[in-house]
Formats: C-alpha cells, structure tokens, sequence
C-alpha cells in the first residue's frame, strides 16, 4: 500500500491517542487502533491487526516505567504467561486462515473474510464489556473486592497472591484464562487489557489501581509475543508501526499522569463510555459493509 507524508502524520496522531488511553486505563488501546486504522484510514485488516500487536510494546513499556512496577505486581503475570503464547499462536493462525479465504459474496456484494469476521467480534466484545464497565461505575473497590468468581472455580492445584487479594486461585484457570486471553489477542491485535482489567476487577475482586498495574505487565508480555508471531506471517508494516510508536510513547507518560489523580469509580465510567463508542463506530462501518 502507498504511505505519504499525510499518511504518516495520521497514523502518529493516532499512536498518541492510544498511548494516552494506554497509560490511563491499562490497556494497550488495540480495541481503538485496529477500527481506526482499517475504518478511517483504510489500511488493510491484517496490517492494522500486525501493526496494533506490535506498537503497544513502545506505550506499554513508556506506562511500566512511569508507574514504577514493584516485584510483587510480577508473580501474576508470570503464571499466566504460558496459557498466552499458546494462546496468541491460535488466534494469529486462525486470522491468517481467514485473510486465505479472502471474499465471499452477501447479496451480491464482496465482502473480505478476515476484515468482517474481526469487525464482528470487536463489536460484539466492546458492547458487552463497555456495558458491564457501565454497570459497575456506581460501585466502589470495596464492593467490587466482594467478586465470587475466584472462590467458586477452586480446581487445584492453587495459588496465593496475597498483594492482590485476599484467598487462592486455581492454576489451571489461570491457565486457560491465559489461553483464551492470548487467543483474542492474536487475532484481533489487542494485548489482551481490554480484557484482562474487567477480568481482574469484577472476576477477582482487586482494587481498580493495583488492577491496572498488574494488567501493564501482562500488556507488555502479550504485546511481545503477539509482535513475533505476526512478524512471523509477515502483517507488520514497519513505517506504519514507528508513526505509531512516534505518538505512542508520549501519549502513554501522560495517561499515566492523569491515571495517578483520577478515583477508580472516574475510571471505570469513562472505560465504559469510550468502549460503547468504539462499538458504535465498528457498527456502523458493519451496516455499510453488508448494505453496500
């Protein structure tokens, strides 16, 4: 595809605006990149999957430094690693299987196998967890702490992570929770935050902020393998991925600025407002997708 000038300035405005989210909300801001660069900029599906799995690594290393992760926020993070490579290798093997079937035809109209199936599954997720994000910004980290989830799916063998919270948590569902996290990661160029801070929130009861630390670091580690596997299959434009990293990096220290002032209630209610949008974009590009 062709890059200019202008082409290039966009794609960093963009990198600076998903650096910014990045830092302030724990995430790696693939949610937003991937429909903006396809949806507005027009760039191909896979490139903007590859390119969203690889720029993170440049704001999600900016956000770990800016907030000073201790050793204590690595131990989750390790023991989920694993489930996550396995994970992230499924989903960019299944992205490549659909960018081979290339079209298929809807009255009469060609339609790109791998642009709808991510645009699809982009919305249906962002809808559901910008709702739940919604529903919970009334409630404080005390009454969140209160999750159920990790006391009813006691498999052993167990872990304890006493910075965290309070009680154990079965290891093969950290596994499989790695798994799948990894596998929508792949596939979709997100590092998995979207996910994961819901998941640490509302599944394990931890305080909004400690959450947030901790999904960072398991950004970063997905945000790394997810770069390799898709350079592996050639979808990461490399002038594409430094006009991101070029506004990512500076966006990202300011987001983690703003995190520090902003309460976790402020947190959760603007998480939810910005995935309800980005749904309503994605939307929107699928009605016209299908209608012509």
């Amino acid at each position: 595809m062709g890059f200019g000038l202008i082409d290039f300035l966009l794609i960093s405005s963009a990198g600076g605006l998903i650096g910014f989210l990045a830092g302030m909300f724990g995430v790696g801001g693939g949610f937003l990149l991937v429909p903006i660069l396809n949806i507005v900029l027009g760039i191909p599906m896979e490139l903007a999957v590859g390119a969203s799995a690889c720029q993170v690594l440049g704001p999600a290393t900016t956000s770990l430094l800016a907030r000073k992760i201790k050793v204590r926020d690595l131990f989750f993070p390790l023991v989920i690693t694993g489930g996550l490579l396995l994970g992230v290798i499924a989903g960019t093997s299944i992205l490549e299987h659909a960018k081979d079937l290339a079209e298929f035809s809807l009255n009469g109209k060609k339609i790109i196998v791998a642009e709808f199936v991510v645009l699809v599954i982009y919305f249906l997720m962002l809808l559901g967890l910008g709702i739940l994000s919604l529903k919970s910004a009334r409630r404080s980290d005390a009454e969140l702490s209160s999750a159920l989830l990790k006391d009813r799916l006691q498999i052993p063998p167990l872990a304890r992570f006493p910075d965290l919270f309070e009680g154990s948590l079965s290891i093969p569902v950290i596994a499989w929770f790695g798994l799948g996290l990894g596998l929508i990661s792949g596939l979709l160029g997100i590092s998995g935050g979207i996910l994961l801070l819901p998941m640490l929130i509302f599944g394990l009861g931890i305080p909004t902020h400690r959450a947030i630390s901790c999904s960072l670091v398991i950004v970063w580690i997905v945000a790394f393998q997810s770069t390799v596997a898709h350079a592996w299959h050639g979808n990461v434009s490399i002038m594409i991925v430094i006009a991101l990293l070029l506004g990512g990096t500076v966006g990202a220290r300011l987001g983690s600025d703003l995190n520090a002032r902003l309460k976790g209630l402020q947190l959760r209610q603007q998480f939810g407002w910005l995935l309800l949008s980005v749904a309503l974009m994605i939307g929107v590009r699928l009605v016209f997708l299908l209608a012509g």
